[in-house]
């Protein structure tokens, strides 16, 4: 009889394969319909009303009617929104949104926000029993009014829950590290990749006058100098190209042509443009040439 050969042991492509299947399922980070398993189903007298819902982007403004296309702007990816109420029927609502990448979470954060907190998650704040925070990937709303100690209480332990259920941090967008620190507003700081949002913190024009768009990350911060509010814009485009192309824009359609990118536009104010490479940094509303030049000055890369 011929003699058997012994086969080569497979137990390396075996674990294999177990390695590779266990790094993509710990690669896959908790669901927002998960953040439901974590959260209590009661707290005093506080009880979950029922299941959860789930919002994609093709439904959510079925539940937030007129206010989705922020969410829809920053990539939002998914929902989850539930709700607690007590024997009187009184009621706190929760909603955690995935917003995909942890520089859309912040820029939904920084939206809205007036003041720097840091209780929960990356960054938060509180007022009048709506308690909001991101922290990596996700953007957390948690409100409760009207306002009562007792529901202030719940809603932070809420906010803990959640928070310690994200086990992961995640990092600002880059851009903002180019605003200079010197006389900053942190609260201020804006981040987005949408036209229509500058227009919201800061009027330029009806059209996308700088071609922002979803690859070209954009800032906006307010700085307070010599009893003057004024604001810096950063934009980062994808390529030198772009930005010089976007940067001529600018100067035709909003300063007139203006060879040195300075034009007084409103009330005496002025406005000032610097392209350097792949970046374009403007300067609103400023008092004079040289409080332009002179912020234009500190942007470090």
């Amino acid at each position: 009889m011929p003699k058997m050969q012994r086969r080569k042991p497979i137990t390396v492509p075996i674990l294999l394969i177990i390695v590779i299947m266990f790094m993509r399922m710990t690669a896959m980070s908790e669901t927002v319909s998960e953040f439901n398993k974590v959260l209590p189903e009661k707290i005093d007298s506080w009880k979950k009303a029922g299941p959860p819902d789930l919002y994609t982007p093709e439904n959510l403004s079925n539940y937030i009617d007129g206010g989705a296309e922020l969410y829809l702007s920053y990539n939002f990816k998914n929902a989850l929104s539930l709700k607690y109420k007590d024997s009187a029927d009184n009621e706190i609502a929760v909603d955690i949104f995935d917003m995909a990448s942890s520089y859309d979470a912040f820029g939904v954060f920084a939206h809205t926000r007036e003041a720097i907190e840091t209780g929960f998650g990356q960054g938060s704040e509180y007022a009048a029993g709506l308690l909001t925070f991101w922290k990596d990937r996700y953007y957390v709303s948690i409100l409760a009014y009207p306002e009562t100690p007792a529901k202030k209480d719940v809603v932070f332990r809420l906010g803990r829950a959640i928070a310690g259920a994200i086990k992961s941090e995640g990092p600002l967008p880059p851009i903002l590290s180019l605003l200079p620190a010197e006389n900053l507003l942190p609260e201020s700081v804006h981040y987005f990749h949408h036209y229509i949002w500058l227009n919201s913190f800061y009027f330029v024009s009806n059209e996308n006058v700088l071609n922002i768009g979803n690859d070209t990350p954009a800032a906006l911060a307010k700085y307070r100098q010599a009893g003057t509010t004024l604001f810096l814009l950063l934009v980062r485009y994808p390529d030198p190209a772009r930005a010089a192309t976007a940067a001529g824009q600018f100067r035709q359609k909003v300063l007139g042509g203006a060879a040195d990118g300075m034009r007084s536009l409103k009330e005496g104010r002025w406005t000032g443009l610097q392209c350097h490479g792949d970046l374009i940094s403007v300067v609103f509303n400023a008092p004079d040439t040289a409080t332009v030049r002179d912020i234009l000055a500190k942007i470090m890369e």
